[in-house]
């Protein structure tokens, strides 16, 4: 096949899986984030299933390479979610209080959150619960409990605990939580002062990682809530924050930035992986205090290269990457469940006795049909609710379709003006 035509075909294939933006607007570095976020929790799912279904071959190393650190910690990208939804639901609030931009319409916000999120996450829920009912032995008086409170985003308040429907689900509540807090923070824009606004930004994160530092522990009811995760929402506002003004929404780049995305991002992982770099600052069932707060500043900074570096923009806004990272939601919803099924058949595979070589082996036949199959449900269910008007035009549908297979019943005509 010639370049330009395969070319052409590659580009219709990605077009096929492209995101549909509310406003038009994509910014392709958002995209290649959420590629890095969902890569390392992917990553690390795909580490803790091999070691459940064989715990002799696939027992993770206690430390190891940069692959071993993101296997052990990889739950981490969920923070890194975070933050990029702290800068996409910032930035329509901060471009309409720092450019005088159109008001966001709370009404249009909040109905936008539903029709948007809630179909794709309530469908998964519920085949979940019928998976868990018929195939797993579960009971659906124990169940439906549980589905009901998962479905009203309610169970990490409820039970204390994850989802035992589907446990990613756990993430999802709380960035419900900080949906419903948005128009109220981004009141923090209505500053005039860039460096006032910018101050009580880190002001607020300062003292929501040192709240969620000292004050709550794996016993605490707010463990997983908002309370102990709003840093990293903070760190997406600040991102926002330069972005609209720093860099007018066009960053220069430069090489020196590659230089932090090249020693940065290993810097994180081993953060991540070295609790012994704070020893002396850790107490029973505190986070090690380098990671609790070296990790919200560290990413910003990561974040910042991914926009700002030479290199770093164009790996990370590569058409491949950002179509998968656009594809994220739908791959969290299903990765978890699908790679345990899958291992379930290729845990007894293992070419070599080193750790690393086989969670390749197995990502190399794992991965792909885990990216199929959910790329068929990104097509069939999320990606339309991506349309804004998607809702009217299903009730198009339904109506033609009534009227088509009910002759007797007559269209309504239309109103004269």
């Amino acid at each position: 096949m010639p370049g330009d035509q395969k070319n052409t075909v590659t580009a219709r294939i990605l077009a096929r899986f492209s995101r549909v933006t509310t406003s038009g607007k994509f910014i392709s570095e958002i995209d290649g984030l959420r590629f890095i976020a969902i890569g390392t929790v992917v990553l690390f799912h795909l580490c803790v299933n091999l070691q459940f279904k064989s715990p002799i071959t696939y027992a993770m190393p206690g430390q190891g390479n940069i692959l071993t650190a993101i296997a052990r910690n990889g739950f981490h990208g969920v923070e890194l979610f975070f933050i990029i939804s702290g800068f996409i639901l910032a930035y329509p609030f901060a471009s309409h209080y720092i450019l005088a931009k159109p008001k966001v319409r709370l009404k249009q916000y909040f109905l936008r959150r539903i029709t948007r999120l809630e179909p794709p996450y309530m469908l998964c829920m519920i085949l979940f619960f019928f998976s868990s009912v018929f195939f797993k032995g579960g009971t659906s008086a124990v169940q439906f409990p549980h589905l009901a409170a998962s479905l009203g985003y309610l169970h990490n308040v409820i039970y204390g605990g994850e989802s035992t429907i589907n446990n990613v689900a756990w993430s999802l509540e709380i960035e419900i939580q900080f949906y419903l807090l948005v128009p109220l923070l981004s009141l923090i824009f209505a500053i005039g002062n860039k460096f006032l606004r910018r101050l009580f930004i880190i002001a607020l994160c300062v003292l929501s990682v040192t709240n969620a530092w000292l004050f709550i522990g794996p016993e605490s009811r707010l463990y997983l809530s908002i309370v102990r995760f709003l840093h990293f929402f903070l760190i997406g506002f600040l991102l926002a924050d330069v972005f609209i003004v720093s860099w007018r929404e066009k960053p220069s780049r430069h090489w020196k930035w590659d230089l932090i995305s090249l020693l940065g991002w290993p810097a994180l992982f081993y953060i991540w992986n070295s609790p012994e770099l704070s020893t002396a600052l850790i107490t029973a069932g505190q986070e090690p205090v380098l990671a609790a707060f070296f990790f919200p500043l560290g990413a910003f900074f990561l974040y910042c290269a991914v926009f700002r570096g030479t290199l770093s923009n164009r790996i990370m806004t590569n058409p491949w990457i950002t179509t998968i990272g656009g594809m994220c939601y739908t791959i969290y919803l299903f990765h978890n469940q699908l790679i345990g099924l899958i291992s379930a058949l290729t845990k007894g595979l293992a070419p070599t006795n080193v750790y690393t070589v086989n969670v390749l082996f197995q990502g190399i036949l794992i991965l792909p049909l885990m990216l199929a199959a959910t790329s068929i449900y990104f097509l069939a269910i999320e990606r339309p609710c991506m349309r804004k008007d998607w809702p009217k035009q299903l009730m198009d549908k339904l109506s033609r379709l009534f009227f088509r297979t009910h002759p007797k019943f007559e269209a309504p005509m239309p109103k004269q003006t």
